[in-house]
């Protein structure tokens, strides 16, 4: 069988797992203790959070099945949340009918099912360098290699994929020219329920982009526990700030959005993805190199969702296996 290298154990490099797993014998890369990538939880003490993807829905009929899938399979439920939609001046549900789902008890849940499918997974194994002689060789921080492998796909964002590829390849200029927004992330739990009349909202014309009572899906803790993310725009302003300023500045917007003071702080934590979401959508599925049997996947190349990252996860295992036929 042929041998694939997978670097980055998140949806898409999880999703061309699927794909590759009967096919080859498939090696997964990540430098985190476990597969997710997006698909992230924390905990503090006893309390936990989703700290990533909020929750996954489908706009195409093939995601739909997908999702129809791993619920009967049990690996998903439908989170029923009806969010609200704030701006400054308006607050009520959001005028929807989407069906949004959820792993349990965390997100993470569906990758650590979905990691099951490789030949073999490196964790906490951070890859820094690549070479290509007819066979992929990958090493490590820690200069341990890994290899030879026929084909290799990079699932990181393109900051990171940059330093990854050969230097002969045409793909640095793609990779070069497209963009990661930040965003900043704030966990916090409370001894007391926060009495407010909406379990999520989208938020708009403020620093938050989003907030969510994370006890409100299926399967989690008790613990009053909310995930207060900052938009977009305002964390790459800030992306560098001083921690405990920009924990402040969202602490404040959230008490202001709540029109409430907030009930005793149980935890807290506070986190920077600086790789978020692609600034663009793209819509390529994958960036592949049919010279050295490579593949670049990702939300970036497709567009910023648990659904952009499964199409490209699937596009780059398409493309692979006919680099292969």
């Amino acid at each position: 069988m042929k041998t694939i290298a997978i670097i980055g154990a998140g949806v898409a490099g999880l999703t061309a797992l699927q794909r590759l797993k009967d096919q080859a014998e498939v090696t997964v890369f990540d430098k985190a203790r476990g597969p997710g990538g997006r698909l992230s939880s924390k905990r503090v003490g006893e309390d936990s959070w989703d700290m990533g993807a909020q929750f996954i829905r489908a706009h195409s009929l093939e995601f739909r099945h997908a999702l129809e899938h791993w619920q009967n399979e049990g690996l998903i439920q439908e989170w029923q949340v009806n969010p609200w939609l704030i701006t400054s001046d308006h607050r009520g549900p959001s005028p929807d009918n989407t069906r949004r789902y959820v792993p349990a008890p965390r997100m993470t849940a569906l990758s650590r099912q979905l990691i099951g499918a490789a030949h073999h997974f490196e964790a906490s194994c951070r890859i820094v360098r690549t070479h290509y002689d007819g066979a992929w060789t990958l090493w490590d921080e820690n200069d341990r290699a890994f290899g030879p492998f026929d084909g290799l796909i990079i699932n990181v964002p393109p900051e990171q994929a940059l330093p990854l590829l050969p230097p002969a390849t045409a793909l640095a200029d793609t990779v070069g020219s497209l963009d990661m927004l930040p965003c900043w992330t704030l966990l916090m739990s409370f001894t007391s329920p926060l009495d407010v009349p909406f379990d999520a909202a989208f938020v708009r014309d403020s620093k938050l982009g989003w907030v969510a009572r994370n006890n409100s899906k299926p399967g989690r803790e008790n613990t009053d526990a909310w995930v207060i993310q900052a938009s977009h725009a305002w964390s790459a302003l800030h992306k560098d700030a001083p921690r405990d300023q920009i924990q402040n500045a969202m602490i404040a917007s959230f008490t202001e959005l709540c029109s409430t003071p907030l009930p005793e702080v149980r935890s807290q934590w506070l986190h920077r993805w600086l790789f978020a979401v692609p600034a663009q959508s793209p819509g390529l599925g994958s960036l592949s190199d049919p010279e050295c049997r490579l593949v670049l996947a990702g939300d970036w190349c497709q567009h910023g969702s648990v659904e952009g990252a499964w199409i490209s996860g699937n596009h780059a295992a398409q493309q692979l296996l006919e680099m292969f036929a």
